[in-house]
């Protein structure tokens, strides 16, 4: 399957796992099927993974089977290791009634200017239908009392919506302990909210660039883990030493860079985002969504993509530190409107999470079909010779 296998010539295989919330398992069932070919049955040497793909990464750098990888999922659906901060609830609605309370004092002296906006607004509204009345509401307050809507979230006490204290529990059941055994070289990504910079933890030492870059530790902890995947706004940010950190894919979505700089001689992407979006006007708000989200993170992958493939240029050049790092397309899922909606980033129903395995399996058996293709600078997808092309 893979050109200059470990097999061949000891070259490092890398294995990068991008984030994608409760798409996750699509990465399982890609993994699943590379492992069923003869030369990737050993699997990396090296993975680099971010949110929901550093559990991955970090559950295949332990030796966890694609089964118990998909056991540990499976138990995310049926047991929900979150729960809604009350700190939060109890907060917004003090503030609510605070700003109720202040608001019907100050009527009287505010009535007849606040009517006067309010009446101005209504006249785009007419004449009414049904949803007008909601949305002249919601436009008044956006356009016209809009400091209404900043006090109400300054007076929200808590900067995340659910707290994940039991998902921390359930990864050390999982790992048997705070740390990550791994026996294969991994690196994990995050963001530090303070400075706003990525933060990368690293299994291995990292000569080849400055080490103000990585933070190299002798394993990767469930902390790590947790700060990886907290998803911001939605869970708690993860204190790790002197960094409070949030989500990598914030700033990294598809960390390459530490799989080159961790060993690897060749890298394969797995991305959750479909690859095209089926043509035609956006008429929902789901669809909307949808596009966004992937635009995001198709575009933090692009920036990774174009550095690696510009050093690889570099590489050719007399004098050139750098070393040609075979890039190979990333596998990703084909368009599927159903199971690739907006909402399935945070669908962990089991069904929903057996189809994503299922759409990587079939995802990885097209990828290894085509030879697998290289990735170019120039843009062409060339194929392996036949000579090392998996039969």
């Amino acid at each position: 399957m893979i050109t200059g296998s470990a097999k061949s010539n000891g070259a490092r295989l890398g294995l990068v796992l991008s984030g994608g919330g409760a798409r996750g398992p699509f990465q399982i069932g890609v993994y699943e099927r590379l492992l069923r070919e003869e030369a990737f049955a050993e699997g990396p040497s090296v993975l680099s993974g971010t949110s929901a793909g550093a559990l991955n990464a970090a559950m295949i750098a332990a030796g966890l089977s694609p089964v118990e990888m998909m056991e540990f999922w499976y138990g995310l659906a049926d047991d929900p290791p979150v729960k809604a901060s009350p700190k939060m609830f109890r907060s917004a609605f003090t503030t609510i009634a605070r700003l109720l309370g202040r608001e019907l004092l100050t009527l009287p002296t505010r009535f007849a200017r606040d009517l006067a906006r309010f009446g101005q607004r209504a006249w785009h509204y007419w004449p009414p239908q049904i949803g007008s009345v909601s949305a002249l509401t919601l436009d008044y307050f956006l356009t016209s009392r809009f400091d209404l809507v900043s006090e109400l979230l300054d007076g929200i006490d808590e900067p995340f919506v659910v707290e994940t204290t039991r998902l921390r529990e359930r990864l050390v059941q999982v790992f048997g302990g705070t740390r990550v055994q791994a026996k294969r070289r991994l690196a994990i990504n995050a963001v530090d909210l303070n400075s706003r910079h990525v933060v990368r933890y690293v299994t291995g030492p990292v000569p080849a660039v400055p080490a103000s870059e990585y933070v190299v530790v002798p394993a990767i902890t469930v902390d790590m883990l947790m700060a990886s995947a907290s998803i911001p706004i939605l869970f708690n940010p993860v204190t790790v030493g002197s960094h409070l950190l949030w989500d990598g894919g914030l700033l990294v979505n598809t960390p390459l860079a530490p799989a080159v700089a961790l060993g690897a001689d060749q890298i394969i992407t797995v991305l959750v985002t479909e690859g095209r979006h089926a043509p035609g006007e956006l008429k929902r708000l789901g669809r909307a969504i949808e596009h966004t989200a992937d635009a995001f993170l198709e575009n933090a992958y692009n920036v990774d993509r174009m550095l690696l493939l510009e050093r690889n240029r570099l590489a050719h050049e007399e004098g050139s530190p750098y070393r040609e790092v075979k890039l190979y397309e990333a596998i990703r899922p084909a368009y599927d409107r159903v199971l690739f909606s907006a909402g399935s980033y945070l669908n962990f129903s089991r069904d929903t999470l057996r189809g994503m395995y299922r759409a990587g399996l079939r995802a990885a058996s097209d990828w290894l079909a085509q030879g697998p293709p290289v990735d170019r600078l120039e843009g062409r997808r060339d194929q392996p010779s036949p000579q090392t092309r998996v039969g």
